[in-house]
């Protein structure tokens, strides 16, 4: 087991990749300063690849998170793994996602869900499109986008403003001005069991 009766309980969001960290910060601020009951404490955990999942997940859990986390009085309450759907959309396991489940109840946590982010991040941040127009300095805000993807629309959106939009920590630059109340509106059937493990309670 990880910890005991008195131990804080502790949220763990793993993710891909960069852009996908400093959203889901953002969103954990969000849910942070919202929150009509105080909420768990949170960390999101960066994975690089959703194929690390079925194997440095596990690792990092053992070696690293649970035994700094029992030092620090806290037990790993839920473990939520983050994933662009994209990535499943060719029938292909990626992640055999029951097996992944079982050996992490075998480290004694007691929560395992997924977020499937759809079709990809980028996706998400153009749900909040308004936002995205503000930080370009765009007048007017486009009825459609070219390309097939959300990074595709993305691309599109900046190159309009003269700006060459690329994934990773760069987003940082613009997620301050992305109205997080609107992309989790849409979303929260996607977020309730994130937001069920926090124990956040939103209006």
């Amino acid at each position: 087991m990880n910890g005991n009766k008195t131990d804080s309980p502790l949220v763990l969001l793993f993710v891909e990749g960069d852009t996908d960290m400093v959203f889901f910060n953002a969103l954990l601020r969000y849910y942070r300063s919202e929150s009509k009951s105080p909420m768990n404490a949170f960390q999101v955990v960066n994975l690089q690849s959703v194929t690390r999942y079925a194997g440095k997940m596990i690792n990092k859990l053992q070696n690293d998170i649970i035994p700094t986390a029992v030092t620090k009085g806290r037990s790993v309450k839920a473990v939520c793994c983050s994933y662009d759907t994209d990535v499943f959309d060719n029938g292909i396991q990626v992640v055999n996602w029951k097996m992944l489940e079982k050996r992490v109840r075998r480290l004694g946590i007691a929560d395992f869900f997924r977020i499937g982010v759809k079709s990809m991040i980028e996706d998400w941040l153009l749900d909040d499109i308004e936002g995205l127009c503000s930080y370009l300095k765009l007048k007017q805000i486009p009825v459609s986008l070219y390309g097939k993807t959300g990074y595709d629309k993305l691309v599109s959106l900046f190159a309009r403003a003269g700006y060459k939009y690329s994934k990773g920590f760069s987003v940082s630059a613009f997620i301050g001005c992305l109205d997080m109340s609107k992309i989790r509106e849409k979303h929260k059937d996607t977020l309730r069991e994130l937001e069920l493990a926090l124990n956040a309670t939103m209006v």
